[in-house]
C-alpha cells in the first residue's frame, strides 16, 4: 500500500472507538491524569492494589499480544503526585523493564516528572508511611545505548517484601507527535525487552502517540511470527486503541510504524527478503521510501 493510502486508511479509522467503552475511574480520579483529552478506558487499565497506596487508579493500561494478553502497560508520564502509584505498578506487576520515549522536559514544556533518581548512587523515597515506602536507587550503571539518544539505568526498588533490579531505557531522540529519523533503535529498544515474562511498562508524556507507535511495532512483530494474518493495519490500530484509547496519535507515526517494519523485513534482514527487492518489488520499495521522505519532511 502506497503512502497516500496508508494516510487515508489512517484518517478512516482515527475517530474509531471501541463498543461498549467506559472510563468511569478517569473522571472520577482527574487529578491524577497528566491531559483531560487523554482517556483510560475502564476495560483494560491496571488496577493497583498495593500496600501503602490509597486508590487503586493509574492512567494506565494492559495491552495484549499472541503471547501474553498483558504483554504491556501503557501509561502517562508520571505526575508528581501520581509517582508512588507509578513505582507500586512497577512491583505489582513484576515489571523488570520500563521504556521511556521522551525527555521529562520538550520544548520548554514539563512532559514527565523525575521520577527516578538520575545521578549514579541517587536515592528516591516514595510514600508517606515508613514502613511501606518505596526506594528508587540508582545502582550506578548508567550508560548509551547505540548512537541514537538511548540510556539505559540500572534501578533497584526496595519496599517492605523485598527487593528488584528493575532496567530503564529512555529515548530522547524521539520528537514529540513526530517521528524519528533512526528506524533501527526501536527494533534494539524491543529486543533488549523481550526475553521479560512480565510486563513491559511503556510510556512517553500522554502515553498514546509514541507508546503507541512501539507497540503497534512489537504486536506485528508477535503476530507474524505466530502466523497470524496482519495484512490489514486499521485493524491492528483498532485493536490496539481498543485497549488503549487514541494510541499512535498522528499519520506520521502511523506511516512510521510501517518504515520500521519495512526496514526489519527488508533492510535488517536483507540477505532473508533478497528476492523481494530485485526487479518490479525494489523498485516499488524505494519509491515508497522516497515518498514516507517526502510526507515526512512535509509534515
Amino acid at each position: 500500500m502506497g503512502v497516500n493510502s496508508l494516510v487515508e486508511e489512517y484518517r478512516s479509522v482515527s475517530q474509531w472507538i471501541p463498543e461498549g467503552l467506559t472510563m468511569t475511574a478517569f473522571y472520577a480520579n482527574g487529578d491524577k491524569n497528566r491531559y483531560t483529552d487523554v482517556i483510560c478506558q475502564d476495560s483494560t487499565r491496571v488496577i493497583l492494589s498495593f500496600p501503602g497506596i490509597s486508590s487503586n487508579y493509574i492512567h494506565a493500561n494492559y495491552i495484549g499480544t499472541p503471547t501474553n494478553p498483558h504483554r504491556f502497560i501503557c501509561t502517562q508520564g508520571p505526575l508528581e503526585c501520581t509517582q508512588h502509584a507509578f513505582w507500586a505498578t512497577v512491583l505489582q506487576e513484576n515489571v523488570e523493564s520500563i521504556v521511556m520515549l521522551c525527555k521529562c522536559i520538550e520544548l520548554n514544556r514539563f512532559k514527565c516528572h523525575q521520577y527516578w533518581p538520575e545521578a549514579p548512587n541517587g536515592v528516591v523515597h516514595f510514600g508517606d508511611d515508613p514502613q511501606l515506602q518505596i526506594t528508587v536507587s540508582n545502582v550506578g550503571a548508567t550508560n548509551e545505548c547505540g548512537d541514537d539518544g538511548v540510556v539505559m539505568t540500572l534501578l533497584k526498588v526496595d519496599w517492605v517484601n523485598g527487593s528488584r533490579i528493575v532496567k530503564h531505557f529512555q529515548w530522547k531522540n524521539w520528537p514529540d507527535h513526530g517521528v524519528p529519523s533512526n528506524n533501527e533503535t526501536i527494533i534494539d529498544l524491543l529486543a533488549s525487552t523481550r526475553s521479560s515474562q512480565f510486563p513491559i511498562l511503556v510510556h512517553c508524556s500522554a502515553g498514546i502517540g509514541r507508546t503507541g507507535s512501539i507497540v503497534a511495532i512489537a504486536l506485528v512483530l508477535e503476530k507474524i511470527q505466530a502466523e497470524i494474518d496482519c495484512s490489514v493495519m486499521g485493524d491492528i490500530l483498532k485493536e490496539i486503541r481498543a485497549q488503549r484509547l487514541g494510541s499512535i496519535q498522528t499519520e506520521q507515526q502511523y506511516l512510521y510504524v510501517h518504515r520500521v517494519l519495512l526496514y526489519f523485513f527488508l533492510e535488517r534482514n536483507r540477505e532473508q527478503y533478497r528476492e523481494i527487492l530485485d526487479g518490479e518489488y525494489g523498485e516499488k520499495f524505494h519509491k515508497w521510501v522516497e515518498d514516507y521522505n517526502a510526507k515526512i519532511r512535509l509534515n
